[in-house]
């Protein structure tokens, strides 16, 4: 029975901590300026409508985007936005939703780490809970999510820790199918958010295996096995994200774009200032005052380290200096790591090895009691407040609510609240146009050599060329309806607005009747269109290959029967335990 009290009240916690998380925010009902809101805010859109749609999941952009058809879906994975589309059809307001969606991530993020947590310690519920609250109160996750918006890679941070502890499972405790199996789930519960998370994951697992064979060999056989099954079940886990991307990338040859590390200026006292300041703003990567603070007293504690422990402690501190410009990180800019865009990225692993090692400092200072528990938690509570605040003091002195037709037409760097959300979409935009929204990543690479004229909806036929508005467009599931009206009466090739990435998943229908559709060097849709028919309806349907539907499947049962696995040794280990005592 104790124990099930203890179980309520930490999850109790949990929701009291998540609501404060978003609180700030939430009562001043606004959107606040970050450098990835305006793309991820129109994703949130597709998914809200795919949903209302009746579908899950949606491959290209006709609810967002400017609907020109780009396979943001393809390469984004979109899997956690479903959420966001069932709390939205429940509570409808946009603003509330989008916090609410954030707390929620927030809550989960906790509960994982916890476990993550009670794994690692042992099953001790105090470190444990401290490990979840240093860890998810970071400003590196706030930044995540408030300073950039990136609900993508946010919600990926949630299951690092996951995919660290089935790794230290295999390799430490010699827990190989429990390691193997929490290790394939962290990892596809990863890419299932965001791609490149999962890579740096890999990519440093990769690199610490290696380092790790250079000391210890003596399982390296059972350990290599177990590794090699997790990416066996992590493939198959993933084929839902995977498949649609392999085509996406090789087929089409659209990728998400990457940056210079010229001018990465990111140095070691820009790190430490950031995080004295607890910044959360735009470009204010950092670890936080708590982290910055304990990582340092760490250092007085090394001797009572277990060697593991210093291990870790070692690899989290060089992990610090990696993401900085104290690596040579041009000499890289042409090697396939570009792909990573943000050496900074490196973070999502360093602060849970950070976190841990707090959790064992804490523990050497004797401050895992219950007092000492609460002396740690409010101020971490009070810290997050604090910068929240400063945050939303510091966007509201610099920017402006959009009211003006012009401020509509360029949100990025204007606040969004509810009486503006709708018509920031670009999907409701007024303007002829649309040059704002042209997002390049993900479109197919010879659609980019005419994108603006693409994303300015520019209809042509022969000498003829005009742009159609957003009310002349309707959108579906999937679909994208053109009303076309005074077109000129000659015949020939009808250009649309339109990407075409494999010709074979399209449907399109003149006035209700199916046509074939062709495509011009730019990838757009092509129709021929009649003498004297000057008043059209275009259609075009995608058609979701039966490959993906396919893949989908594979991915759900995979995912279903390695959590029925783990509930299994949860309760055999249960039963045994219960033997003996």
């Amino acid at each position: 029975m104790k124990k099930h009290i203890q179980n309520i009240g930490i999850v109790g916690l949990f929701a009291i901590i998540s609501y404060l998380y978003v609180w700030s925010f939430v009562r001043t009902g606004i959107i606040y300026v970050s450098s990835d809101r305006i793309f991820h805010l129109e994703r949130l859109e597709e998914a809200y409508r795919t949903l209302k749609s009746g579908h899950l999941l949606s491959y290209i952009s006709t609810y967002s985007a400017a609907r020109i058809g780009i396979a943001t879906g393809q390469g984004y994975p979109s899997i956690n936005l479903i959420i966001y589309g069932l709390i939205r059809l429940i509570l409808v307001k946009p603003v509330v939703s989008y916090y609410s969606y954030i707390m929620v991530e927030q809550f989960l993020g906790l509960i994982v780490a916890f476990y993550a947590g009670w794994v690692f310690f042992k099953g001790s519920k105090k470190s444990a809970l401290i490990f979840a609250v240093i860890l998810r109160t970071s400003t590196y996750v706030m930044y995540n999510d408030f300073g950039r918006a990136d609900i993508g890679e946010a919600w990926a941070l949630i299951f690092v820790p996951l995919a660290l502890i089935g790794y230290y499972l295999i390799v430490a405790r010699k827990e190989y199918i429990k390691g193997t199996l929490i290790l394939s789930l962290g990892l596809s519960l990863e890419i299932y958010s965001h791609i490149l998370t999962v890579v740096i994951t890999i990519l440093f697992l990769f690199i610490v295996y290696i380092l790790h064979l250079l000391s210890d060999r003596k399982n390296i056989i059972v350990e290599i096995k177990a590794l090699i099954m997790s990416a066996i079940l992590f493939i198959l886990e993933s084929l839902i994200i995977l498949i649609p991307l392999i085509d996406l990338l090789r087929a089409y040859g659209a990728t998400p774009g990457s940056l210079l590390w010229d001018n990465y200026d990111y140095s070691p006292l820009k790190l430490i200032q950031l995080s004295l300041t607890n910044a959360i703003g735009m470009d204010s990567e950092n670890i936080g005052i708590v982290l910055l603070l304990l990582t340092f007293m760490s250092v007085c504690f090394g001797r009572k380290m277990s060697i593991n422990m210093k291990k870790i402690y070692v690899t989290s501190v060089l992990l610090l200096l990696f993401v900085t410009n104290i690596f040579p990180w041009m000499l890289l800019q042409h090697t396939p790591l570009k792909v990573i865009q943000f050496p900074w990225r490196f973070l999502s692993i360093g602060i849970v090895l950070l976190s841990v090692c707090a959790v064992v400092t804490l523990n050497n200072m004797h401050f895992l009691k219950i007092g000492s528990i609460v002396l740690i938690i409010i101020p971490s509570l009070i810290v997050m407040i604090g910068s929240e605040q400063n945050f939303i003091t510091s966007e509201k002195s610099m920017y402006h609510v959009a009211r003006s037709d012009e401020d509509i037409a360029s949100p990025w760097d204007k606040l969004i609240d509810f009486n503006n959300y709708d018509e920031m979409l670009s999907m409701n935009q007024k303007t002829d146009k649309n040059t704002y929204f042209t997002y390049y990543d993900y479109s197919k690479k010879n659609a980019k050599e005419n994108l603006e004229s693409i994303f300015n909806h520019e209809v042509s036929i022969g000498s003829y060329r005009k742009s159609i508005s957003n009310k002349d467009i309707e959108s579906g599931y999937q679909e994208v309806t053109y009303k076309l009206r005074e077109l000129p009466s000659d015949s020939g090739r009808l250009t649309l607005p339109f990407v075409i990435y494999d010709k074979n998943n399209y449907n399109v229908y003149l006035n209700s009747r199916k046509v074939e559709l062709y495509e011009n060097k730019y990838s757009q849709l092509q129709i021929y269109k009649d003498k004297n028919l000057q008043n059209i309806d275009v259609k075009v349907k995608y058609i979701v290959p039966m490959k993906y539907k396919i893949a989908s499947t594979v991915s759900l049962v995979v995912v279903g029967i390695c959590i029925l696995l783990l509930l299994y040794i949860r309760y055999k280990n249960r039963g045994i335990l219960y033997v003996r005592q």
